[in-house]
């Protein structure tokens, strides 16, 4: 009588992946208790003796706490622990029990009982995740070597999937490495970093279309796929993972735009004085606050979720707008508020209002440069919030404003040139501007010619227009970051 066959390499990996799930679910059971004892300790030795000595140690347990909430609510969104393999990665990455030991060590002999009960739990717990994944890396790479995808030379097999990627980009390419699936599984990456620049790529298969996707190697799709799946609640298609990472520049913008709004808010969340009451004044003060406590979680849905994006900002507005209404002593807060919003490309609706020039209408502007105030030039400027169209002559251009200053670009009619300009509108009818024109000569010489000068702008009236014609309607859109210059 033959043995019965043992479990399947698939379905040993989906139980260890159990086994460290549960792992991580214990691991964030304890940290709890132990912040809060380190809570409680850390206001004693305020009160006794100032420095504390540990705030570095103990600043790596926040980092663990996002990684294990987000672990946990990834784990229960995925259908497989096919697409789970780089989160538990970057989970174990920063879960370490160096950095348990670290803290143990900075904390010292005399914290009390209720701290080393606290940190010995965790320590335990940490340990207990570490061992779980032990047998797990092992598998994980031999599933991904199993699942390669090369040609016959480098040891894979003829898979269709192999041939079409000869197909779209070539021999060259397909053989330059040994492909290895990542997380989600559709994507591939070289199980070694080539030495070339230009084969350090991923591959992302679309299994509707029979189609790869070439992106660029350090894109981080995996990170991409996790946060769309987090803010949306669904799996992304390999379609929206290539548009994704094809603006990834853009979302690196907005990363950095919400983790700067989040540290302000966090900041007045916590603090005194101006700030502190603004953001509690703010009808949404408990939306933010539990948004703050999953950073992870807020991150995602604000870069991936345009509707979750706009609700932040209004959030945001709320809190300006109290400051605004503190008068004179919210002026620091208010002033430290609106210099993030700039540096970040961002106007809210509060700023809109009183904007200069208005948010949204036409305005007639008389330029000149400096260097020959007698020649005048006369253009008409169509405000749509962010969005600029810009009419002079025969000629066009647009351009992107962010609070009184506008940068435009376009061509001029009759020349092979391209004309620059940054003007600054001033609430008194003037502004100032710098231009650079770039034109090809007829001999291909390029010529640069860098000007600037001043002017008047005055506002045309809703019933006239500037060319006699009917005026323009402009209809007020949501409020929506600039489509370009992300910062």
């Amino acid at each position: 009588m033959r043995p019965a066959p043992g479990p399947s390499a698939d379905a040993t990996i989906a139980t260890d992946f159990a086994s460290l799930t549960a792992a991580a679910a214990t691991t964030r059971g304890t940290l709890q208790p132990l912040e809060h004892a380190l809570d409680a300790l850390a206001a004693r030795r305020r009160a006794e003796a100032g420095d504390l000595g540990f705030s570095r140690a103990r600043d790596s347990l926040g980092s663990h706490r996002e990684a294990l909430a987000r672990f946990a609510v990834f784990a229960a969104l995925v259908p497989s622990w096919h697409d789970l393999g780089h989160e538990a990665g970057l989970l174990l990455a920063t879960v370490k029990p160096d950095d348990v030991d670290a803290l143990a060590a900075a904390v010292g002999g005399t914290a009390g009982h209720d701290v080393g009960t606290a940190l010995a739990a965790y320590r335990q717990a940490v340990g207990v995740l570490a061992a779980a994944a032990a047998p797990l890396r092992e598998r994980l790479a031999a599933a991904r070597d199993r699942d390669r995808l090369a040609g016959e030379a480098r040891g894979g097999q003829d898979d269709p999937r192999y041939r079409q990627l000869v197909a779209q980009y070539g021999e060259t390419l397909a053989d330059a490495s040994v492909y290895v699936p990542s997380a989600p599984p559709e994507l591939h990456r070289p199980r070694t970093a080539p030495a070339e620049k230009v084969f350090d790529v991923a591959l992302l298969w679309d299994e509707a279309e029979d189609e790869w996707f070439r992106l660029p190697g350090d894109v981080p799709v995996e990170e991409i796929f996790r946060d769309v799946f987090i803010a949306a609640g669904k799996r992304p298609t390999p379609g929206q993972l290539k548009y994704l990472a094809g603006i990834h520049p853009q979302i690196t913008a907005r990363r950095a735009t919400v983790d700067a709004l989040a540290a302000w808010l966090r900041a007045a969340a916590t603090g005194e004085g101006p700030a502190a009451q603004a953001f509690a004044a703010a009808p949404d003060a408990a939306s933010m606050r539990a948004a703050l406590d999953e950073p992870w979680r807020l991150r995602a849905r604000y870069v991936y979720d345009a509707a979750y994006r706009q609700s932040t900002l209004a959030a945001v507005d709320q809190v300006r707008k109290a400051l605004v209404g503190q008068g004179a002593a919210g002026t620091a807060a208010l002033r430290s508020l609106d210099a993030l919003l700039d540096r970040h490309a961002l106007t809210l609706e509060s700023q809109w209002a009183v904007a200069v020039p208005p948010a949204v209408g036409t305005v007639r502007v008389t330029a000149w440069f400096r260097d020959d105030p007698k020649t005048r030039f006369v253009s008409t400027w169509r405000f749509d919030k962010e969005q600029v169209r810009i009419e002079i002559d025969q000629g066009r251009a647009n351009g992107v404003r962010r609070g009184n200053m506008v940068e435009t670009e376009g061509s001029i009619p009759g020349r092979n040139c391209v004309a620059t300009d940054r003007r600054s509108f001033a609430p008194n009818g003037t502004l100032t501007f710098s231009a650079s024109y770039r034109c090809i000569r007829d001999d291909g010489r390029i010529e640069v010619n860098d000007r600037i000068g001043a002017g008047t702008w005055e506002v045309v009236p809703a019933a006239a227009s500037p060319d006699g014609k009917p005026p323009v309607e402009s209809k007020s859109e949501p409020r929506r970051e600039p489509a370009r210059r992300p910062r």
